[in-house]
C-alpha cells in the first residue's frame, strides 16, 4: 500500500518542483526596454538627457547579459529599470526640445513678424 502512494506522489511532486524552478523568460520585458531606448534615441535623448539615457543603456546591457547567462529574474529587473530610465530620458529630451524650439507663428494678429531676424515687408533696417 505504501508503495502505491509513493509511486503516485513522487511524480506529482517532481512535476510541481520542476515547474516552480522554471522562471519565465523576460522576452517581453527586454523588447519593451529596447523599444523605449529606440524611442529615446529618436528624440536625441543621448544628447539632451545623457545621464538618464546612459543609465538606460547600462541597465539594458546588463539585462541582456543576465538573460544570456540564464539569470531571468535579474534580467527582468534590469530590463524594467532600463525601460523606466529610457522613458525618463525621452521625456526629459522632449521637455528640453520644447523649451529650445521657438514658437511657431510667423506673424501675430497685428501683422508684424514675431521673428526678430525676418525683414519687414520691403522696408530697410
Amino acid at each position: 500500500m505504501n508503495m502505491k502512494i509513493f509511486n503516485r506522489l513522487v511524480p506529482g511532486i517532481l512535476i510541481i518542483l520542476g515547474l516552480a524552478a522554471c522562471h519565465p523568460r523576460p522576452v517581453e520585458d527586454l523588447a519593451l526596454a529596447d523599444v523605449a531606448l529606440k524611442a529615446a534615441q529618436k528624440v536625441k535623448a543621448d544628447a539632451l538627457a545623457p545621464d538618464f539615457y546612459r543609465k538606460a543603456e547600462n541597465f539594458y546591457l546588463r539585462a541582456k547579459k543576465d538573460f544570456t547567462e540564464g539569470y531571468f529574474e535579474s534580467s527582468k529587473k534590469f530590463a524594467t529599470q532600463a525601460r523606466q530610465m529610457a522613458e525618463k530620458a525621452e521625456y526629459r529630451a522632449l521637455q528640453k526640445q520644447a523649451n529650445i524650439r521657438p514658437k511657431i507663428s510667423d506673424e501675430d494678429s497685428s501683422g508684424t513678424s514675431s521673428d526678430p531676424f525676418k525683414t519687414r515687408n520691403s522696408e530697410g533696417p
